[in-house]
Formats: structure tokens, C-alpha cells, sequence
């Protein structure tokens, strides 16, 4: 919603509007999502091939998040998603960004968020463990679920923090429009400079363009533009997603079931793992087994793969079940 509102903002004041704040903020946190959702099928399409993207998505996404926002920070002074909104970082002191800001900016835009997934991941791994009985009682437990405590006072401290700081900066008494630009001491303004590609593409048309120009900037230029369009596209699914979240999915046909295999009624109500009853039944969605709970956890902790399929999978993908009354 806030990234409609922001085109139609007016940008006739000196500083931004929070919509396109709050815009730019849900463009970047859009990304890692989006990657992941590429990299899942890819590794479901053809697991032999693309199944080390799924096991390292979190690490290849680092790599590539970090050479776009090098190349973002170092030519517009800004972030891609701050740039896709015609913002750009501005110092309070010296007002362009100097070499220790702009790492400073990467260490929030690049480095923290890579270790918020993992540390959100680990923690959602314990709060399943802790809502099955899984945890013994020991002092790993104890810590455990003291770390989930934490972090779950830390993320309503910084969500209040950010709601603060928002209405701070709607009344002007603050510059920085979130907690980040604030212990950064830069603020969010609207880009000096226009925007190049336009201009690229224009005279590449009309044919203006020297060998040398073309030699340089057409990599350049196209890749931007693939990155962009590729923004739009995703802000354009978020928005199209969000308008059919009522979608019912009981007016889907009903898809008869494969047949059954003559071994399964040997295994049937067993762990394909251990091979006795299910202790906690639990299901790995990318294959549709049913495993032990601690079988499928230890095994996803040391092999990222289902057992039997060896499709890709994630201790987070796991499912419990539960028996109906």
C-alpha cells in the first residue's frame, strides 16, 4: 500500500514523505524473499543441479545484495531500493557520503540482515523444539528458551523504536527517518542527480552514442535496468498477491491421489528413517513424508535434504502433525 501512495506522492518539499520511506523499506526487505522463492524452485525444477542453491541461498543472496549495493552506494549514494524511489543518502556533516559511511551503510544493508536470517531461522528452529517437548531439561534448554525470549523482547523494542522515530520524523523534530539513518547520522532526500538510464537508452536509439560510450555503458546500463524492472515485477506481485488473499482454495479441483505403492503397507505408520512408530509425526512438504520429529530434525541439521526423495529441504520446512480427535 505504501509503495501505491508513494507514486502518487507529490515531491514538491525538501524531504521525502514517509510512504516513500516506508516504500523503499519494504522494496528491500522484498528481495531476500524473492530470491529465496527463486532459488526453492529452482531446487524443486532440478535438484541435482540447482539443489546448492537452496542449501546456500542465504550466502549467495550476501554475495549478490552486497556487489549491488557497492556498485548503488558508491555511483548514486544510495541503496537499490532507495534509488528505485529517487531518494538518496545524505550526511548531516559533509551532506555526500564519505568511504566510512558508505561501509557503515553496507554493514546495515549487507552484513546485519544476513545475520538476522540466520539468527530468526536458529531461534524459529528452538520455538518448534520448545512447543513439541523436544527440549530436555538441561542448560542448553534453559538457554534455548531464554534466547527466545530475547529475541522476541528485541524485535518488539525495535519495532517500537521504528514507530517512534516515524512519528518524530512526521513532526520534524528528527531528520532521520529510521533507527539505522539514525545511528548512522544520515537522513533519506531526494536524488540531486537524474536518473542516467533514460538518457543511455535515448541516445543509444537515436544512434548519438560513441563506441566508447556504448562499450561502457551498456553493461552498466542494462543490468540496472534488469535490476529495476525486476523490482517493479516483484512490487507488482506483492501488491497482486495481497488483493487475493481471500482466494478460496476449495473451489480448486480435487486431485486424486497417486497410487499406492505394494511396499508402502509394509512401512505404513513407520519413520522412514528409524523405521519404528512415529514419535511427534511431523511432514517434510517438498516430499510429503512422514518422519519422527528428532529423526527428521538431526537429519535436515546434517544433510539439507529429504531422506528418500533427496530433494532439498530446511529444518524450518518441517510440519507437525497432529492426531484428530
Amino acid at each position: 500500500m505504501a509503495a501505491n501512495i508513494a507514486h502518487f506522492t507529490a515531491t514538491l518539499n525538501a524531504q521525502p514523505s514517509i510512504f516513500e520511506v516506508i516504500a523503499q523499506n519494504s522494496l528491500n526487505k522484498l528481495l531476500h524473499p524473492a530470491f529465496q522463492k527463486l532459488a526453492t524452485f529452482l531446487g524443486e525444477l532440478n535438484p541435482s543441479k540447482f539443489g546448492w542453491l537452496v542449501e546456500f541461498n542465504d550466502e549467495l543472496f550476501l554475495l549478490l545484495n552486497g556487489l549491488v549495493q557497492v556498485h548503488y552506494l558508491r555511483t548514486t549514494g544510495a541503496s537499490f531500493a532507495e534509488y528505485f524511489y529517487g531518494l538518496q543518502r545524505v550526511s548531516i556533516l559533509n551532506e555526500k557520503l564519505t568511504d566510512a559511511e558508505q561501509k557503515l551503510s553496507l554493514l546495515f544493508l549487507v552484513l546485519l540482515p544476513y545475520f538476522k536470517v540466520k539468527v530468526d531461522a536458529r531461534i524459529q528452529l528452538y520455538k518448534i523444539e520448545n512447543a513439541d517437548n523436544y527440549l530436555p531439561s538441561n542448560t542448553s534448554t534453559a538457554c534455548k528458551r531464554a534466547a527466545i525470549v530475547l529475541h522476541s523482547l528485541f524485535h518488539c523494542l525495535y519495532g517500537f523504536w521504528t514507530f517512534v522515530q516515524y512519528l518524530r520524523y512526521l513532526s520534524n523534530a528528527s531528520c532521520h527517518q529510521t533507527p539505522s539513518l539514525q545511528l548512522l547520522r544520515l537522513k533519506l532526500a531526494y536524488a540531486l542527480t537524474p536518473q542516467l538510464i533514460p538518457a543511455f537508452w535515448t541516445a543509444l536509439f537515436r544512434g548519438e552514442l560513441s563506441l566508447s560510450d556504448f562499450g561502457t555503458g551498456l553493461l552498466r546500463n542494462t543490468t540496472t535496468s534488469v535490476l529495476e524492472l525486476s523490482a517493479f515485477f516483484m512490487q507488482f506481485l506483492q501488491v497482486w498477491n495481497a488483493e487475493r488473499a481471500n482466494y478460496s482454495f476449495t473451489s480448486l479441483p480435487i486431485v486424486p491421489p497417486p497410487p499406492v505403492h505394494t511396499k508402502a503397507g509394509d512401512f505404513k505408520g513407520r519413520c522412514p528413517i528409524c523405521l519404528q512408530s512415529y514419535k511427534i509425526p511431523t511432514v517434510l512438504p517438498v516430499s510429503g513424508y512422514v518422519f519422527c520429529f528428532p529423526c527428521i530434525i538431526r537429519h535436515l541439521q546434517k544433510d539439507p535434504r529429504c531422506p528418500v526423495t533427496q530433494w532439498p529441504a530446511k529444518s524450518l520446512d518441517v510440519i507437525r502433525l497432529y492426531d484428530s480427535v
